[in-house]
């Protein structure tokens, strides 16, 4: 890393003009040339390190004293900089961090040796500028998606979300690129899926999606800063393919989908799952477990026949699919109780989610 060599001379222009014998001072309006001040981050110094040296021309008729205040200085983080009192030098005393703070506002003073100011104080902006230091974080390890078979080319699965801590506004340090590494297995061929490399979106590449051959593929999903050739990070994607005999939410006793409020969008790749209170106890019996698909909807959770009498719970994942859209939730998980008491009946209950609030109903 190359060190800081920004070491410019700030001059004043307008002096203060000291009036004739008999005259009362006065001061006239001034204006400060400030050169941008700008430092690397994660110098390795030595330090302290000289940045910038700031004058007053009114040391050709005083003897100029110069302090700093503000940010880094005498206000969190304290000590970050300094200034050597009668030249002026302002200087850096540690490595800074983009991340943790890319910008500090200082203000210098300048005094006479009797502590009367000779200027009014000056602001003084010094920006960090970065350095690839980050490598992307999935917001999640694995991502689980389903499809139906069949489904066309271009049909959504899931999006996949990657963050880098660089700055991607004045550089590329922190833009995100995405890729396929591997699909397991390679059926009927490899690429049966896409990616977009820009959003993470992950599509349907090639006909040839059959749930009874390939029930489920595995993906490896590369996330690479620098636009695609900087520091790398690799994630999971699993995604179901659900048969076609199951995939109408007529076909079975209970079904789901799921809606994102936020967006109006359906809630894909949210896991759920369904159990039934069992006595005595009570205890809980797990199901069933499915992945909402690009439509928010999954296989029924009770096939035709399968449904009994009983209270159930269906436990939805929300934390982890806000996460997936690099979001917080307040709720870490919803769950909905609700009873069958005809067996026969269909029965469709729907979850409109978002960051911060639920609702649910019993649908037909």
């Amino acid at each position: 890393m190359a060190p800081c060599t920004c070491t410019f001379l700030l001059l004043l222009l307008d002096t203060l003009i000291f009036p004739e014998h008999g005259h009362s001072l006065r001061r006239q309006k001034r204006d400060w040339v400030i050169p941008p001040i700008i430092c690397p981050e994660n110098d390795r110094g030595p330090f302290p390190k000289k940045l910038v040296q700031i004058k007053s021309n009114k040391d050709k008729e005083t003897k100029v004293f110069y302090s700093i205040t503000g940010q880094g200085v005498d206000i969190p983080p304290v000590g970050v900089f300094i200034i050597e009192r009668e030249t002026g030098w302002l200087e850096v005393t540690e490595p800074l961090d983009r991340e943790e703070k890319d910008k500090y506002v200082l203000y210098s003073h300048a005094v006479s040796a009797n502590g009367q100011p000779v200027e009014d104080p000056m602001e003084i902006i010094i920006t960090v500028t970065d350095q690839n230091d980050n490598r992307p974080v999935f917001t999640q390890a694995v991502f689980h998606g389903s499809v139906l078979e069949g489904a066309e080319p271009g049909t959504s699965v899931l999006r996949v979300l990657a963050t880098d801590a660089d700055d991607a506004v004045n550089s590329n340090n922190g833009v995100v690129s995405y890729s396929i590494l591997s699909q397991v297995p390679e059926k009927p061929q490899p690429g049966m899926f896409t990616i977009d490399s820009s959003s993470g979106l992950v599509s349907v590449a090639m006909l040839g999606l059959v749930a009874q051959e390939v029930p489920e593929y595995t993906l490896e999903i590369q996330a690479a800063d620098l636009g695609g050739y900087g520091l790398r990070a690799t994630a999971t994607v699993r995604i179901a393919v659900q048969a076609d005999d199951m995939s109408e939410v007529g076909n079975g006793t209970l079904t789901t989908h799921v809606l994102n409020t936020a967006t109006g969008l359906p809630a894909a790749g949210l896991v759920v799952r369904l159990a039934q209170l069992q006595e005595p106890g009570p205890q809980w019996m797990e199901l069933a477990q499915r992945h909402t698909n690009a439509d928010g909807r999954c296989q029924p959770l009770l096939a035709p026949g399968q449904a009994k009498s009983g209270t159930y719970k269906l436990h939805f994942e929300t934390a982890e699919y806000w996460q997936g859209l690099g979001l917080t939730s307040f709720y870490p998980f919803v769950e909905v109780v609700f009873i069958i008491s005809d067996p026969a009946q269909k029965l469709h209950v729907p979850l409109l989610i978002s960051p911060y609030s639920y609702t649910t109903y019993r649908g037909s």
